[in-house]
């Protein structure tokens, strides 16, 4: 496979649905959703940016989850990260009662927690450069990276490299092989 650089598949900030840290969970699903409108595989997940557009950090559906139930906060407190068993998760979701609170308790929930309160600042393995390879951000993504890797122009935000895209390049170009 030929040498496709991170530029070449990243989707630039100014492409990508954008929060601010003031909003609230509603807000951001109301920009996923007006994007959704313009394209049915609009992202499931927005960039949070200053008022000057600088790239501050992002929330995912994994954070959303997370913020809707704050069940999860107490299960993984002091836990080591890792893979969870089976067991530990429908012990931990019975004797928390995971997602057993009513609906409106859920809807009041994401009316009112903020982006500042939930987005993900990646750490320093999430960041990659426009030069690097997607071999390299495919390896950070297979070995765990929390979804979407930050691409940077030095030290600049200027898009956003997504797991999917990424897979979409590499059956492109299996597809392609002409194996005799």
């Amino acid at each position: 496979m030929k040498k496709i650089f991170a530029k070449a598949l990243m989707i630039p900030i100014s492409n990508y649905v954008t929060v601010k840290k003031s909003d609230t969970l509603v807000d951001v699903l109301q920009a996923l959703e007006s994007a959704r409108q313009v394209n049915a595989h609009a992202h499931r997940d927005a960039i949070v940016v200053d008022d000057g557009g600088n790239f501050l950090g992002k929330v995912t559906m994994i954070d959303i989850f997370r913020a809707l139930e704050p069940g999860y906060k107490k299960i993984m407190k002091g836990r080591a990260t890792g893979t969870l068993t089976n067991d530990f998760v429908m012990k931990a979701v019975k004797e928390f009662n995971l997602w057993m609170e009513p609906e409106q308790d859920i809807c009041q929930r994401g009316s009112i927690k903020t982006v500042a309160e939930v987005m993900h600042v990646p750490d320093k393995v999430e960041f990659i450069q426009e030069n690097d390879t997607i071999e390299k951000a495919l390896n950070l993504y297979v070995m765990g990276v929390h979804q979407p890797l930050i691409v940077k122009n030095g030290n600049t935000a200027t898009g956003v490299l997504r797991f999917g895209d990424i897979f979409e390049a590499v059956r492109k170009a299996l597809l392609a092989c002409h194996i005799d």
